[in-house]
């Protein structure tokens, strides 16, 4: 072998060599914390019989496709950018828009399932896509049976335990779990705001006046028994006066009556009136 074969030799083992190492850093991909990592080759087969968790893996000629292992949040609310809100109907057919957030992770055993269905469809474009379908058909199921006005003043106590169970169901048939879910105020238009406070101002009224109602009836029952207490004391008193007047007639007889005179006489001697009015009194 001649120099030149050599050297031609020696250049392409270090250019392969050169290579292969840049082609190994290139396809090693990292799985962020939090997540787990699924690996699919160029045609899309699933590649890893297992996720993938956190770190570096060796990916090939693929890639990895991540999936939010612990909480995240989808927060479909209006926003100066993008509005995300869903629109719903009440019972009463009052159309309002209702921010709600979603926190949720994938099962990590379904990552498998969740690609055969999805794809590479993650993160907030499966956000925007059928999680938020899956959220807006069920808060359509859970408003329609309550008026606007039993959600806007809290007589609903309910809907949020509803729309989370409803939303477990839906989310679990798919690999996904709803760890909770928070629903904001529905935004309503000017019309049904005005509507809404009229009744309420009008709810509050009749509230104050049965309360005065009743206050007044307390203080009427409290007159009634004070002036109903202060007969049966008169009335009583009454009574027990009768009773000595009485017991005091029955006991002066005529024997009494002549044993006073008789005292009186021996006091102050003998009194005539004569008939002029005048009293004389004889000491004898």
């Amino acid at each position: 072998m001649n120099y030149k074969t050599r050297l031609y030799a020696g250049v392409t083992a270090i250019a392969v060599v050169v290579l292969g190492g840049i082609f190994s850093v290139i396809t090693i991909e990292k799985v962020d914390n939090g997540n787990v990592g699924l690996k699919v080759g160029l045609s899309g087969k699933i590649l890893s019989k297992n996720s993938l968790p956190p770190g570096f893996h060796f990916a090939g000629l693929g890639h990895i496709v991540e999936y939010p292992a612990r909480m995240v949040q989808a927060d479909y609310n209006q926003s100066k950018n993008k509005d995300r809100s869903i629109t719903v109907a009440t019972s009463d057919g009052k159309r309002v828009n209702v921010e709600v957030k979603v926190n949720y992770h994938v099962e990590t055993t379904k990552v498998h399932d969740i690609y055969s269905k999805f794809g590479n469809v993650t993160g907030e474009t499966m956000e925007d896509g059928w999680l938020r379908t899956q959220t807006q058909n069920t808060l359509r199921d859970q408003y329609v049976k309550h008026s606007i006005l039993d959600v806007l003043t809290g007589k609903a106590p309910t809907l949020e335990s509803d729309v989370l169970k409803d939303l477990k169901d839906r989310f679990a048939k798919q690999g996904y779990v709803v760890d909770d879910v928070t629903l904001g105020i529905p935004d309503v238009d000017d019309a049904t705001k005005q509507t809404i406070d009229s009744i309420i101002k009008s709810t509050q009224d009749n509230e104050k006046a049965k309360k005065d109602a009743e206050t007044a009836q307390t203080n009427a029952n409290k007159d009634s028994a004070v002036a109903k207490v202060k007969a049966d004391t008169d009335l009583y008193t009454a009574q027990k006066a009768a009773e000595a007047n009485k017991k005091l007639a029955e006991s002066i007889t005529d024997e009494l009556v002549k044993y006073k005179e008789a005292e009186a006489h021996m006091k102050h001697g003998w009194v005539t009136v004569n008939g002029t009015g005048s009293t004389i009194v004889d000491n004898k």
